[in-house]
């Protein structure tokens, strides 16, 4: 069968359209997963979800950040290997500089008990702080019997207890403190435009998916417009990094046309890969056990209950494959209900619409999506000439696939919720930057402020991403 060939691009530079108003600012959040329809979704599917979730702000500042508290209780990492001591002897080692804050400050502590590789106990003796930024901890064993194992390079031990003789005095005081995230808002902007002869040509489209059509219409430029400024807002979200580029110039990006800086976002993928966890498995052989080694991250993080599973549509088949016979579990119905009245504030027409597909297992329910953004044959999934998905990036994006907890936590500080993940907007007042759309020109409705038979709408928004907990963010790593 000879291979199709395209001659010519969908997409290219071109004036057609007249005035228009987001169809974000029209639509009830549930009908957004199915406003474009030519080509499917094309891949919007992540803005359009985090707005379904419920999961949008407004802020007041460029830059925006809120507080995490850090670990209750923390354990000893070491620096460098030490070697197994005889029997009865002490163990020294070098606290790893992962350990301690930027004031060389450390959580151990004078008669902690630490337990070791091997099962053996002991209780640090001495902490030699002569140099502040070498802390040296010199445990002994509590069994002179026993004897200390080689201590490997980045090794954890975890502090299990203490012990303090009758009549002595308190350990040093503890505090966890907090972490502070922020990020940028980002300035996106699209234009279309189109004589006035041309803007009485209307297009019918369906909104849903299921055939239901809205008693309206609406020109084609409409739909091109929202769709365009709404990939480039997909893309800030999960592929952007923050622009902190000053190392050759000194000073920050400038708009040479304003004198003023250029800021950007920073998305899902550069923040998981800053201070989440990836997780690496081989293409085509995901089984059990992976899954079951991203539950056990999530636990060691202490992730909620209620996980989300954004994945590619390569690695969508294969977990599905492996879990067929979890997604059969009769208590899937129950999952679903506990889910939606959590997330959705028991709207069940929103949660239809978000359509996660189900799972519980280990006390967790993990919600699946597909992740088309990953698969959208004009960006990071694109086709080869030759077929299949291009593999010419440094990542097989739509085998790639995140795992992350929903939910809200209050910030320590300002006490205000904070959800796991979302998209905050510029606003004050009445006045916000979410998605602003005006036109120009002496043509079509609306005053006439040109001599020229056209007219120009522009759309802006000025928005960025905000995470919270991304230590409990798990991303899957094709090999």
């Amino acid at each position: 069968m000879p291979k199709a060939v395209l001659t010519s691009p969908d997409a290219i530079q071109e004036i057609y359209a007249s005035e228009v108003v987001s169809g974000f600012d029209i639509h009830k959040p549930e009908y957004l997963n199915d406003l474009f329809m030519r080509y499917d979704d094309q891949g919007l599917a992540y803005f359009q979800l985090l707005r379904s979730l419920g999961f949008e702000k407004s802020v007041a500042q460029d830059t925006y950040y809120h507080f995490e508290e850090n670990r209750t209780h923390e354990r000893a990492k070491v620096r460098a290997q030490v070697s197994a001591p005889a029997q009865g002897a002490d163990i020294v080692f070098i606290l790893d500089t992962d350990a301690m804050d930027a004031n060389n400050r450390f959580y151990p502590r004078m008669y902690d008990t630490l337990l070791f590789s091997n099962d053996v106990t002991g209780y640090i003796q001495d902490i030699d702080v002569s140099t502040p930024a070498d802390p040296t901890i010199t445990v002994r064993l509590n069994d002179e019997d026993d004897t200390f194992p080689q201590l490997e390079i980045g090794e954890y031990i975890p502090i299990v207890s203490d012990s303090f003789s009758e009549g002595s005095g308190q350990p040093e005081g503890a505090i966890r403190g907090a972490w502070k995230y922020d990020n940028d808002a980002q300035i996106i902007k699209e234009t279309i435009g189109m004589t006035g002869t041309e803007m009485v040509n209307q297009t019918w489209f369906k909104v849903t998916s299921d055939g239901k059509s809205i008693p309206a219409y609406y020109h084609l430029g409409q739909f091109d417009i929202d769709y365009r400024i709404t990939l480039k807002i997909d893309g800030a979200l999960l592929f952007q990094k923050r622009t902190t580029n000053v190392s050759r110039s000194g000073t920050e990006p400038i708009d040479p046309d304003t004198g003023r800086v250029i800021k950007t976002t920073e998305g899902l993928f550069p923040y998981i890969n800053r201070v989440g966890n990836v997780h690496p498995y081989t293409i085509g052989s995901f089984d059990i056990a992976d899954f079951d080694d991203v539950n056990l991250v999530l636990d060691r993080e202490f992730a909620g209950n209620h996980i989300l599973s954004l994945l590619g549509i390569k690695v969508q088949g294969e977990v599905e494959d492996v879990l067929k016979l979890y997604f059969a579990d009769t208590n899937i119905q129950y999952a679903r209900q506990v889910a939606n009245n959590v997330l959705f504030n028991k709207n069940e027409s929103l949660g239809a619409s978000v359509n996660f597909k189900y799972l519980t297992k280990n006390e967790r329910t993990f919600m699946f999506k597909r992740f088309s953004n990953l698969s959208n044959s004009n960006t990071v999934g694109g086709w080869a000439d030759v077929g299949g998905y291009y593999t010419g990036y440094s990542q097989d994006w739509p085998s790639v696939g995140v795992m992350l907890p929903l939910n809200k936590r209050k910030d320590p500080k300002s006490k205000k919720l904070v959800e796991s993940l979302g998209v905050r907007y510029r606003a004050l007042g009445r006045y916000n930057r979410r998605m602003e759309v005006w036109s120009i020109g002496g043509a079509g409705e609306g005053m006439k402020v040109t001599e020229f038979d056209k007219r120009e709408t522009y759309m802006r928004c000025h928005i960025g991403a905000h995470f919270r907990g991304g230590n409990q963010f798990v991303l899957l790593d094709p090999q």
